[in-house]
């Protein structure tokens, strides 16, 4: 059976940030998997989005990749409206999952997507240890910690997780040909994961 994946790239043009190193993530990304025998696509944001067209993108994946730089803490809010007009489709999720006649559906469980996984990669010019260590900026919660909400999102949609991937320092110290090497291992990885 042949794998597909879909790449939600959120690189866009914001203050002195083209998205230029967002896009070469997705594109690194879906070489890697296409030369592992997996069918991929991808809809850069920034170019605006058919929302049927986007549902059923994400209904083909096996595996949803979201691409985006950390802006200001977050993603750019672009990405924020994609979420906002395309997951709420009824074909992605049947509402927040609890039923009056049945107290062991919790909130949350509601998603329709339950046989796909999701990776969340990003670019951040905050170094590493912003993120893994108590007394830096983040406080040692991890990139998966600053992340929480959109972690959140996906798992509302049913999505398993895999592993998420950062490149840091991205502005200030790039290391962009390592950070692409470890790239295509990451997503190797995930792929091995997903069978």
């Amino acid at each position: 059976m042949t794998r597909h994946a879909f790449f939600i790239d959120a690189g866009c043009a914001l203050g002195h940030s083209g998205g230029t190193l967002n896009h070469a993530f997705v594109e690194k990304g879906r070489k890697t998997l296409e030369a592992l025998g997996w069918t991929t696509d991808a809809t850069q944001i920034e170019n605006g989005w058919d929302v049927e067209a986007e549902v059923e993108k994400i209904l083909k994946a096996d595996l949803v990749v979201i691409q985006t730089p950390g802006w200001w803490m977050s993603t750019p809010w672009q990405l924020k409206k994609y979420e906002d007009e395309v997951f709420v489709s009824p074909r992605l999720c049947g509402g927040d999952g609890r039923s009056r006649s049945d107290a062991s559906k919790k909130y949350g469980s509601g998603g329709f997507l339950t046989d796909k996984h999701y990776m969340l990669s990003s670019t951040w010019n905050a170094p590493l240890e912003a993120f893994t260590e108590p007394d830096q900026f983040f406080g040692g919660v991890g990139i998966d910690g600053v992340f929480l909400p959109l972690h959140r999102t996906m798992a509302f949609l049913g999505l398993k997780p895999t592993q998420s991937f950062m490149a840091n320092d991205v502005h200030k110290n790039p290391t962009i040909e390592a950070d692409m090497t470890r790239f295509v291992a990451h997503i190797r990885n995930v792929a091995a994961a997903i069978g």
